[in-house]
């Protein structure tokens, strides 16, 4: 259980893209995407939504482990995190994550993240600016790299703990997404 919730945390850190704040997090309004992620030679699926510039997101992962299927979700709004264990039927709110948003950087930022441009290259079709940084959370440091497009991680490589996930967007779509996508589970 606790290699789990040490899985669980690094995949909240390798979504770290997911800014927190006032100012737009991304360039687009609102859309769809689906990525895959291996952690630990375990492939995942995640279906991640957003509206308002990446003021609201939510995120449902999928996992066969040796305990059986689990859907985990994270869900970002209103100045917090929620992590939603679907299997289990739980809800958890937390602070909101620390992060970074890759479309306002300023040297403060810059400086306490570690983060350096270092390419461009596509990833999904899409001209992506890549860059490294550090993120420190729950006691832990994670060396992230990750290509940005409009302010949107396309695929995300997280260092954390002696693991190594990888994550890449498979689907795009920008579209209108219902407000009933964002709503916390209630169990």
């Amino acid at each position: 259980m606790k290699k789990l919730m040490s899985i669980l945390a690094a995949l909240a850190i390798a979504g770290t893209a997911f800014a927190q704040g006032s100012a737009a997090k991304f360039g687009i309004k609102s859309g769809k995407m689906v990525s895959s992620s291996e952690i630990m030679g375990q492939k995942t699926e995640a279906v991640s939504y957003f509206d308002n510039y990446g003021a609201l997101q939510m995120s449902k992962t999928e996992m066969e482990t040796p305990m059986g299927k689990m859907e985990m979700g994270t869900f970002q709004k209103d100045g917090k995190t929620f992590m939603v264990d679907y299997t289990q039927k739980t809800v958890q709110e937390m602070p909101a994550q620390e992060s970074i948003n890759y479309l306002s950087l300023d040297k403060a930022t810059i400086d306490k993240y570690k983060v350096k441009e270092v390419g461009k290259e596509k990833v999904g079709g899409k001209e992506c600016t890549r860059y490294t940084s550090e993120i420190s959370q729950m006691g832990q440091t994670a060396k992230v790299e990750v290509w940005v497009w409009k302010g949107i991680p396309m695929k995300t490589v997280t260092d954390f703990g002696g693991m190594s996930i990888v994550s890449e967007v498979t689907e795009f779509s920008e579209e209108a997404v219902d407000a009933s996508v964002f709503e916390i589970p209630k169990f």
